[in-house]
Formats: structure tokens, sequence, C-alpha cells
């Protein structure tokens, strides 16, 4: 029996949970691009194998072989026991070492019998090394922004009960605020956050006696229209995958908030029979979005640095110079 684990160590399991679900994603895509799968689920095993060395302290050379890493952790297991899927994990990495040095491209059994050699490895080796059930490593660790972890633990309290669209709407909730926290933001130095693209349109609602006249269409078409831009132009320049975005909007149910803070969420049948692996992905989807975005906060910083103490954008001496040309060589 180990003590409990440091938190270093649930960081860089978190880390080979998100690696192995990457690559479950990347396995569901169309021939080829399911090929990167490979190299997703062999960096997850890679970086479980270092850790599990680390975490018994065993001193590995720096030529390591793959194989070798099973050979290196039996001693430090239980009598009789050792590392499991060896035969499984090496087809796994004739695969990867095919694809990435020889450029063959792994057919789709062979990526889905990848994809279940690897889960298995997982759900044996992280209870037998760290004692843990490997679905309940949790990504948050990964996050580090606490508002953005905060929300993802209330939308798992729901899918802890099996109610898995209040858990959905309670990820909506968590994608809303992280992007509205990048996007929305308004700061005393700088102003709006270079990543708003404007003002949020607000909706048209036309009088009675506009409703159904040309004009009245026209301009709802292009406030629609205009809404749905600035909103898939937010998430592109957060780095956030749209594709992997329009996926997740489509499969969760509408959140509407009102005026007096009440927030409900718009449920159908279809909704009703999604499953966890559903949830899954949505959670995944968020924790990525949350990791791509936290990018920007440098340059909120850079920001910060450049017009820190400066109030409404006021008090900056501004010099006007007069642009030369190419510099002149004075040798």
């Amino acid at each position: 029996m180990t003590g409990p684990l440091s938190q270093p160590t649930i960081q860089r399991l978190a880390f080979v949970r998100f690696l192995h679900e990457q690559g479950i994603a990347q396995s569901a895509q169309p021939e080829p691009l399911s090929a990167s799968a490979v190299l997703s689920f062999h960096d997850a095993v890679e970086h479980f194998l270092l850790l599990s060395a680390d975490h018994f302290g065993v001193n590995l050379p720096s030529n390591m072989k793959f194989l070798e890493y099973w050979e290196k952790l039996k001693p430090k297991l239980p009598t009789g026991q050792e590392l499991p899927s060896k035969q499984a994990l090496n087809r796994l990495n004739k695969l990867r070492v095919d694809l990435k040095h020889h450029g063959n491209i792994p057919s789709s059994q062979a990526i889905a019998q990848a994809k279940a050699d690897v889960t298995t490895f997982f759900t044996d080796a992280t209870l037998m090394i760290f004692e843990v059930d490997f679905r309940t490593v949790d990504m948050t660790h990964l996050v580090t922004r606490p508002e953005t972890v905060r929300l993802l633990h209330e939308a798992q309290t729901h899918a802890d009960l099996a109610d898995t669209v209040s858990a959905l709407a309670g990820l909506v909730l968590t994608f809303e605020e992280l992007l509205e926290y990048y996007t929305a933001r308004i700061h005393a130095s700088w102003g709006r956050s270079p990543f708003a693209f404007g003002n949020r349109v607000p909706s048209f609602r036309p009088t009675r006696e506009e409703r159904n006249t040309p004009t009245s269409r026209h301009i709802k078409a292009l406030t629609e229209t205009s809404s749905k831009l600035q909103q898939a132009m937010r998430v592109i320049a957060l780095g956030i995958d749209y594709t992997r975005y329009a996926q997740f909007n489509a499969m969760t149910p509408a959140v509407n908030h009102y005026a007096d803070g009440k927030v409900t969420f718009s449920v159908t049948e279809w909704h009703e029979s999604l499953a966890d692996d559903d949830y899954q992905f949505a959670r995944i989807f968020v924790i990525e979005s949350a990791l791509q975005a936290a990018r920007v906060d440098a340059v909120f910083a850079r920001l910060d640095d450049h017009l820190g103490g400066v109030q409404d954008g006021f008090g900056i001496e501004v010099q006007e110079w007069t642009w030369n040309g190419p510099a002149k060589s004075h040798g």
C-alpha cells in the first residue's frame, strides 16, 4: 500500500488521461485523420511508463527502448506480478513506428484494436501501480483557472447522479463563462478584450407593425448572421477547434438566461437519450478549450505591462515619428 499521491503525480496522471481521451476522439475521425490516434495513444502510454518509473524511483537509461519498461519496473511490483499488456502494446509500438518513420497508415481495424489495448492497459496498470481507478483520474487538475474548475465540478455532481442532461447544461454554462471571460472582458487600462470582435450583437425585436416587412426580415437576418459570425470568430481566435465546438453545441441543451438571474435549459427527447460517453466528450472539449484559451493570459499580461497604471486609455503620451525607409549602414 503506497501513500497518498503527490500533486505533481496527480497532474501527470491527469495529463496521461487527457492524451488517452484525445486519442479516442482522434480514432473516431475519418481515415486517414484517425491515424493520429496511434501517436496520442503511444504518447499516453510512454508518459504513464515514465511516471511509473519516477513513482517507484527507478533510474532509466537515456537510450531506453519501449519494451524495456516492463523489465525495469518488474522488480518494484508485488511478487509474481508483471506490468500488463506487454505484447498488446508492442503491437501499438509497431504501428507507431510504421506510421511515424515509414509513412504507413494503419487500418481502421488496427486503430480500434490499439484503442481497446491501451484502455485495458490503463485500467489494469493504474490500479496496480497507483492504486487508483483510471476512470476517476480527474483532468480538471490540468485547468489553472479556478472558476472554470469550480463550474466543471458542479457539472460533475450531476453526472455522478446519472443526470446526464443537467451535467451537459452545466458544461454549457462552464464554456459560456470561459468564453465571456476571455472575449467580453473589459479592463480599465486597455478596454475591451482584443478577442471580442466588437460589442455583443443584441437580438432584433421588431415592433408589431414592423413584423414580416422586407426591412424587418432583412435586419433580422443580418443580426443573426453577425451574432453567429462574432461567436465563431471568438471561438476560433482563442484557438478552440471550431468543428468540435459545433459538435458540442449541437449535442448540448440550449441554456436560457433571464434578467432576474434565473437559468433554464431546453431539453428534447433526443437530449434525454444521451449517455455518459456523450457527457465525457463534452467535458473533454470544455477542458481542452480551457487549456487553449489559457494562452490568452499571456496577451492580457502583455497589455497590462504595456498600459499598466493608465486609466481608461488616458494619460498616454504619444509621439509621431516619420518612417525614413531602410536603415543605412554607417560602416
